[in-house]
């Protein structure tokens, strides 16, 4: 089983189920980079948000793939054609069909950093080029239907009130059940009041603090101001 590097740009991809991260505990950049893959984000997005040398992931993670530690995630959880439908109604409306705008269109658009001929109905959706494109799209005046915004800050919300619970205030308590999270894949250093919400994780964290007996506030997690008063 093997990939090739050009491929891995088009891949999103998740950890294999038999990657135990406890395991890699030692080997700081292979944890990391097994830790970032959550089978929803591009290799590109993985770089940009997470800070990797682009060249130096696609080579580790062509290196995993072939080891069997990664795979790819299920079709069914990547959206993809968006970039090049969004990208397709912005020179059109840019260009009202003439030839020679939207060649000048494009080219304007590669120098933002976006290569149109890059973009295709297949390709998967990136969110930080996604954000790019809206933005582009209604700079123009485009009318951009985007989903509704998901909730903010209740990830944040459970996590701290687990730890907080569960180690009494213990500072070395507390970093242990940091640590026992980062195992579980879940960071807890890279949650904020104003992170989106993913519903998997937020299952997750209230079914565990269900089990532990933990009690969760009950504010919204819209609600900056009630929330930091509970806490």
């Amino acid at each position: 089983m093997t990939i090739s590097l050009a491929e891995i740009g088009k891949t999103i991809f998740k950890r294999s189920d038999s990657v135990n991260m406890s395991d890699f505990r030692s080997d700081i950049k292979t944890f990391n980079i097994l830790f970032a893959l959550d089978g929803r984000r591009s290799v590109q997005t993985i770089a940009t948000e997470d800070n990797f040398d682009i060249d130096e992931l696609s080579n580790k993670l062509k290196e995993f793939y072939d080891r069997g530690l990664i795979e790819r995630a299920a079709d069914n959880v990547i959206s993809r054609g968006r970039s090049k439908k969004l990208l397709d109604a912005i020179i059109l409306k840019r260009s009202r069909g003439v030839g020679a705008i939207a060649k000048a269109i494009k080219i304007k658009i590669a120098l933002k950093g976006i290569n149109p001929d890059s973009l295709t109905p297949d390709t998967p959706d990136d969110p930080v080029l996604l954000r790019k494109l809206v933005a582009l799209a209604r700079s123009y005046g485009l009318v951009v239907k985007t989903k509704a915004d998901r909730t903010k800050g209740r990830t944040k919300l459970l996590i701290d009130s687990i730890i907080t619970q569960r180690s009494g205030g213990d500072p070395m308590l507390a970093k242990m059940l940091k640590t026992k999270f980062m195992l579980k894949g879940i960071n807890p250093d890279a949650y904020s009041l104003d992170t989106p919400d993913d519903p998997g994780i937020v299952r997750r964290l209230t079914d565990l603090a269900g089990k532990l007996g933990i009690k969760i506030p009950s504010a919204k997690a819209r609600s900056v101001d009630k929330i930091e008063q509970m806490l």
